[in-house]
C-alpha cells in the first residue's frame, strides 16, 4: 500500500509539472506572436514654401508710336527709316499731333507760298509750336526765345504771317520718376495758302524732319534753333 501511495504522489507531481510547463510554454509563445508596440510615427514638418519674390518695379514705358502708311504719306518716312528718324520714341498721341501739323489739305487749289506772298528781304518770320511733355510751357518759351535770338528772325503767332514754321513734339525722359532730359522731334514747314472756289485756307509744305535725343533743358532749345538757322539759309539766299 505504501508503495502504491508513493507512486500515486509521484504521478500527481509529474502531471502538475507538465501542466505548469505547458502553460508557461503557451504564455511564451503568445508573447512572441504579439506584434511589437508601434511607436507613433514622427510627423515630418511641412516643407517651407518659398517666400514670394517681390515683383520688380514696372519698367514698361507708355505705348510708343508705330509706322503706318499715313506716316509715309504725310512725313515721307518709310518703315525702314521710322526708327532711324527717332519717331519710335514718340507716343501715339505725339505722332498724331505731328501728323496733324504736317498733313496737307487733300483738296487741290491755287497754292501760294509763303503765305505773305514773298519772302521779305532782311528778316524772316517764324511760327513756333510746341506740344507733348511741356505742362508749364517752359520748354516752349525757351525754344521761342532761342529762335528769336537768331539773326534776322522774328517769332510770330500766326501761320498767315509766317515765312517758316517749326513744329516740335517733346517727350520727357525719366529714371525712377526723375527727369533726366527730353527727346524732341521736330518738323519744319513752309506755311502756304490754298484757294479753292474763292475760299482761302492755310496749308503747309513739309521741310526738314528730325529728332534730338538726350537733350536737356536749354540745350534742347539751342539745338533746335541751330538746326532752324541752317534750314533758313535757303530762304535767305532768295
Amino acid at each position: 500500500m505504501r508503495r502504491m501511495g508513493f507512486l500515486w504522489r509521484v504521478c500527481v507531481v509529474l502531471v502538475v509539472g507538465v501542466v505548469v510547463s505547458g502553460q508557461i510554454g503557451l504564455a511564451q509563445q503568445a508573447a512572441t506572436q504579439q506584434p511589437a508596440t508601434q511607436q507613433p510615427a514622427t510627423q515630418q514638418p511641412a516643407p517651407k514654401q518659398a517666400a514670394p519674390k517681390p515683383k520688380p518695379k514696372s519698367t514698361v514705358k507708355p505705348g510708343t508710336a508705330v509706322w503706318s502708311p499715313e506716316v509715309q504719306k504725310t512725313l515721307g518716312v518709310t518703315a525702314e527709316n521710322f526708327n532711324a528718324e527717332g519717331l519710335n520714341k514718340l507716343t501715339p498721341a505725339q505722332l498724331t499731333a505731328l501728323l496733324i501739323s504736317a498733313r496737307p489739305d487733300p483738296r487741290k487749289g491755287l497754292l501760294t507760298c509763303p503765305a505773305s506772298g514773298a519772302v521779305p528781304a532782311g528778316r524772316l518770320k517764324v511760327l513756333v509750336t510746341v506740344a507733348g511733355d511741356d505742362p508749364t510751357g517752359a520748354i516752349a518759351a525757351a525754344i521761342k526765345q532761342s529762335v528769336e535770338s537768331l539773326s534776322g528772325v522774328d517769332v510770330v503767332d500766326s501761320a498767315a504771317t509766317a515765312d517758316r514754321a517749326l513744329h516740335v513734339v517733346v517727350q520727357e525722359q525719366t529714371v525712377n520718376k526723375r527727369t533726366i532730359g527730353f527727346t524732341a522731334s521736330y518738323l519744319t514747314a513752309t506755311p502756304c495758302s490754298e484757294e479753292i472756289g474763292g475760299k482761302k485756307m492755310d496749308v503747309e509744305l513739309k521741310g526738314t524732319l528730325g529728332t534730338y535725343s538726350n537733350a536737356k533743358g536749354p540745350g534742347l532749345a539751342k539745338d533746335l534753333a541751330g538746326m532752324l538757322d541752317q534750314d533758313l539759309q535757303e530762304l535767305r539766299k532768295r
